[in-house]
């Protein structure tokens, strides 16, 4: 495959997980307007859960070899993503059947295609579910300790790397596959960094669409232009990834949330 369909299939699937979480954002908020008045999480606490999370899979990955346990880490994430995503549309117990649908097709159809259908469903609403639980300040402080974490866990301590092939080993494949030489049918158990495919991981993709929702209190086209700046911050990774002098990992999240920022400011002098 060319590197500009390659660019076009992660860029569409990219996009497709931001604007869907603004429109389920959206039409949360018409349809359960309370939503606006629950608590915002602390900055303190979601960072004592990030770090309490990140510290669980590193001891989980030294001591539990059973792939089942970290694919029932998924099943719980996908589960609790889209049922929120069709809780915008449905009664509480329909949303639950769907959902639960969601994560069987997911297991006995364990290919690509079907991978990326329930990444985005998961990312969606788990995003839109954050987003309008944290303030807009907390985003923005979010995305700038978080990049800075980006940069030094892939290149200095490199734990970020281990991480997330020791999950890929495991059966915990987080996320977006898109194929480069092989096909959306491929196994998502024979897909490995560097072999065929092009790896997003789900928080680059998350907390630009968490910003972007977080944003809706501004206004609408805030929030769209936030999801426009994070896709050409996607296009920007891209072109990074493939004109490196030697082919490695590299931190996407920086160039992400620095275009998503931009996009913000540029929405406010419209």
């Amino acid at each position: 495959m060319s590197k500009t369909k390659v660019l076009f299939y992660e860029l569409f699937l990219f996009a497709i997980v931001q604007f869907l979480g603004i429109f389920i954002a959206k039409t949360l908020i018409h349809t359960q307007p309370e939503l606006l008045e629950l608590p915002q999480i602390p900055l303190f606490y979601f960072a004592a859960v990030f770090v309490v999370s990140v510290s669980l899979i590193l001891l989980a990955m030294r001591f539990l070899k059973n792939k089942h346990s970290f694919k029932l880490l998924f099943v719980f994430l996908l589960a609790m993503g889209s049922k929120t995503v069709f809780s915008a549309f449905f009664s509480d117990i329909v949303s639950t059947i769907l959902a639960i649908s969601i994560v069987a097709i997911w297991i006995f159809l364990p290919y690509v295609a079907m991978h990326n259908f329930a990444i985005i469903l998961a990312i969606s609403g788990i995003s839109t579910e954050l987003g309008l639980s944290i303030s807009l300040s907390t985003v923005l402080f979010l995305l700038g300790i978080l990049s800075v974490y980006d940069v030094l866990a892939v290149y200095q301590t490199k734990h970020m790397i281990k991480m997330f092939t020791g999950m890929m080993d495991r059966g915990l494949l987080l996320s977006l596959v898109i194929p480069i030489t092989k096909s959306w049918f491929t196994r998502t158990d024979e897909v490995k960094p560097k072999q065929g495919f092009l790896l997003l991981g789900t928080g680059d993709i998350a907390f630009p669409l968490i910003f972007a929702v977080s944003v809706l209190n501004v206004s609408l086209i805030s929030a769209i232009s936030v999801a426009l700046g994070s896709i050409v911050g996607a296009a920007l990774v891209f072109y990074l990834l493939i004109h490196q002098p030697v082919k490695r990992a590299i931190p996407a999240l920086p160039p992400i949330a620095l275009c998503s920022i931009l996009g913000f400011l540029v929405s406010l002098l419209l």
